[in-house]
């Protein structure tokens, strides 16, 4: 900072930042800087901390003439540059007053943005991969069954559904803090980390599940795209490691506890009343913490108070059973290391999963009263929270290990919280997302589906729902064939003399046809000529990198090295 000739106070700004949003289209750049006034223009000292600004990219010294190529995906990114910037200390973001706030003001920013856009992404991941998954599992046959028929397939459509209602749970959870005017920091960083980690588990189980379908791209490929771009929803506003690590535990443990910040504010300002006050209180909750948890554990939850009754009122019990657990290992954890907790983050992050999995589940279960109670969905409700413990189970285990606790370790292998859902609790997921029907849609709900067959997934909706109403035409003909009525075929050969013996109809027969031939189109994959495929591999590299004459050039050389 420094005074103009004019007599006012100005920055003088130098920055280089390898990657920013949206920076290669930005007219307005937010910048965030650690501001010196060596004069004490602003009475807060020399070195005056974080602060944020509002700089014109047509500023004089702001460099902004590149863009990067994030996995391929059309998002704007690019770094950016200043050399000797000069604005006005107006263009602190409130104004010099604000100067030094700067930290406050990003974890504010990014406790809403976090909360909101990258659940919501996310979620739709889950809920168009459900879809896809789900219709394509019906559609496509192998051995004269569809591939949802087998528990290969299954095993993953189950992961889909259930991680999919839960998604859809958080996000709305989280998004009604945020409308409430809330800037939840902690709860956005858990949305932010699980929903991206889990839209991830189940893009890679939606492409599992395409096989072939999914690695050819093309027009006719619905998750492959999704799958390139993925990396970059892990990576941006808070990589998913530094969050785990260090933001949800690290800043929950000090902000939610009731006495650590009091003890650590009564330490920097040498208040050794306030100091002794929050130390034996927080000495008298973990004190109660650990017999509660103990009660707790030793009863399985079952002495806890549900507020609801029924089939979920279980796991509120589980959850205050965990819940309890949690809050005296963290202060076991925080007597034990002290201020080197924050540089365990091996350990730090088994905490962040236990309480990411506890928000998960309360947010699961609010759903679930919030939309009626319906008895259908209670199969997703039991496998979401079912995995959810089982997460929590494997983060308590590995704190226990890790913390010299072998015989509390034991105690838990022996007495889990939790275990993965049953084999039969997934194959109800899984035959759900392979039915038409209220459930599967109130499941995938809000996102687009074309009601035309000429983009793919409108194709793959139409062949599903045709798929689902021959079904019972073909099991007619199968045991027309058990009773030898019928030669022992495949019921689609039986078509001729099926209709010919009286088995089904000539509308039926008619519907086979249809079937068979929009089932076949469905499944089939985009292919090129090498003429075709070399231009859009040359379209692709000009359109990422128009930007850059020289890089152009560059690329352009290694198109005609592929040609």
């Amino acid at each position: 900072m420094f005074k103009g000739e004019d007599g006012k106070l100005y920055l003088r700004l130098n920055w280089k930042k390898r990657y920013i949003t949206l920076g290669a289209i930005a007219t307005l750049l937010g910048l965030a800087f650690r501001l010196r006034d060596p004069e004490n223009y602003l009475g807060k000292g020399e070195n005056v901390g974080i602060t944020c600004a509002l700089i014109p990219t047509d500023t004089p010294g702001v460099v902004l003439n590149k863009r990067h190529d994030p996995m391929g995906v059309p998002f704007y990114n690019s770094p950016t540059e200043g050399h000797d910037v000069v604005v006005s200390v107006d263009q602190i973001i409130g104004g010099a007053q604000q100067a030094g706030q700067g930290w406050k003001m990003l974890m504010q920013t990014l406790a809403a943005g976090r909360g909101i856009s990258f659940p919501a992404s996310c979620t739709g991941v889950g809920k168009l991969v459900a879809r896809v998954t789900g219709a394509y599992a019906t559609v496509r046959q192998q051995f004269g069954l569809p591939i949802g028929r087998f528990e290969g397939i299954e095993e993953p459509l189950a992961r889909i559904g259930g991680l999919t209602y839960l998604m859809e749970a958080a996000r709305v959870y989280t998004c009604g803090a945020v409308d409430k005017g809330e800037q939840p920091a902690v709860i956005s960083a858990i949305a932010k980390y699980n929903l991206t980690e889990l839209s991830r588990k189940i893009i890679n189980d939606g492409m599992d599940i395409l096989g072939g379908a999914g690695i050819c791209r093309g027009p006719r490929n619905l998750l492959a795209n999704i799958y390139i771009a993925t990396p970059i929803s892990i990576t941006v506003e808070g990589a998913n490691i530094l969050t785990r690590t260090m933001m949800i535990f690290g800043q929950g443990a000090i902000r939610c506890h009731p006495f650590v910040y009091k003890e650590i504010t009564a330490l920097n300002q040498s208040d050794v009343g306030t100091f002794d006050c929050a130390f034996w209180h927080h000495i008298g909750l973990m004190v109660r913490n650990g017999f509660r948890a103990a009660l707790l554990s030793i009863c399985r939850g079952y002495l806890a108070h549900a507020p609801v009754k029924g089939a979920t009122a279980r796991y509120y019990r589980k959850l205050e059973w965990a819940s309890a657990t949690f809050a005296f290992l963290t202060d076991i954890a925080l007597f034990s290391f002290g201020g080197t907790l924050k540089r365990r983050e091996k350990l730090t992050g088994r905490f962040a999963d236990i309480l990411s999995w506890m928000y998960l589940g309360i947010a699961t279960l609010r759903r679930f009263e919030a939309e009626g109670c319906s008895p259908e969905d209670l199969s997703f409700v039991h496998w979401a929270m079912q995995y959810a413990f089982a997460q929590i189970q494997q983060g308590f285990e590995g704190i226990f290990s890790n913390m010299s606790m072998p015989v509390l370790a034991w105690w838990w292998r022996l007495n889990p919280i939790g275990i993965l859902p049953s084999d039969r609790l997934g194959s109800e997921i899984a035959h759900s997302l392979q039915t038409p029907g209220l459930l599967r849609d109130r499941l995938t709900a809000n996102i687009y589906i074309p009601s035309t067959v000429d983009e793919a997934l409108g194709r793959l909706e139409r062949a599903f729902l045709l798929s689902s109403q021959v079904e019972p035409i073909l099991k007619s003909i199968k045991a027309a064939s058990r009773v030898g009525k019928l030669p022992q075929q495949r019921p689609e050969k039986l078509v001729a003399a099926a209709l010919e013996a009286g088995v089904i109809s000539s509308q039926e027969a008619e519907i086979i046809r249809e079937t068979e031939s929009v089932r076949n189109d469905a499944i089939q994959v985009d292919a090129f000529t090498l003429e075709e495929y070399q231009l859009e591999g040359r379209e692709f590299f000009e359109l990422t990198t128009k930007d850059t004459k020289d890089t152009k050039e560059e690329i352009g050389d290694l198109v005609v090295v592929r040609e």
